[in-house]
């Protein structure tokens, strides 16, 4: 998936609970726990003594789709132009 799972992924899934097809709640499960559990990764809480395992996003704020200035060395995405709001800014 290249760029869509690091630069626009959140974005995207922000969408889905602005539209009420997903709640905050299940968003966080679907982004952590879900993928920890299913990878058999002992990640996806915030248990004392676990792996540390935090994002930090910004939630307000629109910004634009731009390829060119993803961190990842992939540009290819089906967002590049678009209006988007939520992105990840800190991984622990």
């Amino acid at each position: 998936m290249g760029s869509l799972a690091w630069e626009t992924a959140l974005a995207v899934a922000v969408e889905l609970v602005d539209a009420g097809v997903l709640t905050p709640a299940t968003l966080v499960m679907r982004m952590s726990a879900g993928p920890a559990k299913v990878l058999g990764l002992p990640g996806g809480s915030l248990a004392p003594g676990g792996a540390a395992d935090v994002t930090g996003h910004r939630s307000a704020g629109a910004w634009i789709c731009d390829a060119t200035r993803f961190r990842s060395k992939a540009s290819n995405t089906p967002f590049g132009g678009r209006a988007m709001r939520g992105r990840a800014v800190l991984t622990v």
